[in-house]
């Protein structure tokens, strides 16, 4: 699958950072980590299904 780009907002992306970071993160429990990338996913959703444009992220 290639990369699509999606545009966020800045806070968006602080929070995708942040979300990442505990998605990466071996020493949380995994349910941490699958709530971390279910709302990571969810931002992502929500910033493709908005009007705001077209910009590449690789997600």
């Amino acid at each position: 699958m290639g990369k699509k780009t999606v545009k966020v907002t800045t806070e968006e992306m602080q929070e995708l950072k942040m979300l990442a970071e505990i998605v990466k993160n071996p020493r949380l429990p995994m349910s941490d980590r699958r709530i971390a990338k279910t709302q990571y996913e969810s931002i992502i959703n929500y910033a493709k299904n908005s009007k705001r444009g077209s910009i590449t992220s690789s997600v």
